[in-house]
């Protein structure tokens, strides 16, 4: 599903190395979590999941594809692999919380019969029905990461990625999240969450990958 062979990743201008020699294979359906400090190097792995920065050498593959070979017309259709939540939840303000979601769909050109139900199936499926008609800034911090887990999920996609979902919640709705990941994982999704929650790491069903920092490079 998704495999990183002797990957190397610099940043030059801060001198850092993030990472060297990287191998590591995600099994399909696999629920794997990145942890380690800061700057070990979970966003910029996931980032390179989603063509947002470019490893400096080896190979990432994803289904079986060297990810070096898309073209940049390709890569819209590519990223649809990837349900992604984000630690800042990215939802567009002056929208309702259904309309958030049915955006996600409306892009890809699904017919708005569709939309409609699959809004509500997946609303339902994370317990924020209630919310459907309300603004982001009408709803706690917890309910908007619950809002961004239904965008990302909304189109179905195979892998689920997560850099930081839960920094911003409490305890609880950590928890909350976990259980919905947990969900998610149990219909046949792939997921990847990078996390130093240690909540997020306590389900038997997770692999822990641990990312090591590197000290910046000797000029």
């Amino acid at each position: 599903m998704i495999e990183f062979e002797h990957v190397n990743k610099s940043y030059p201008d801060t001198g850092t190395t993030v990472f060297k020699n990287f191998s590591e294979i995600i099994e399909r359906g696999e629920f794997a979590v990145l942890t380690g400090e800061s700057g070990s190097g979970k966003t910029t792995l996931i980032k390179m999941l989603l063509q947002d920065t470019l490893p400096d050498s080896g190979i990432i593959r994803v289904n079986g594809q060297d990810t070096s070979t898309l073209k940049k017309k390709d890569i819209p259709a590519y990223r649809r692999n990837f349900g992604v939540v984000f630690q800042d939840f990215r939802l567009i303000a002056d929208r309702t919380v259904s309309e958030n979601i049915k955006l996600a769909m409306i892009v890809t050109g699904a017919p708005m019969g569709d939309v409609t139900t699959k809004v509500w199936n997946v609303a339902k499926l994370l317990r924020i029905t209630e919310i459907l008609k309300k603004f982001p800034k009408e709803i706690s911090g917890g309910e908007q990461q619950k809002v961004c887990l239904a965008r990302a999920i909304i189109n179905n996609p195979p892998i689920l990625l997560a850099d930081e979902p839960t920094s911003n919640l409490d305890p609880n709705y950590s928890r909350e999240m976990m259980r919905l990941f947990e969900v998610i994982h149990g219909m046949g999704t792939t997921v990847l969450i990078a996390t130093q929650d240690p909540i997020i790491g306590e389900s038997e069903l997770v692999r822990n990958i641990h990312l090591r920092s590197h000290k910046k490079q000797t000029q």
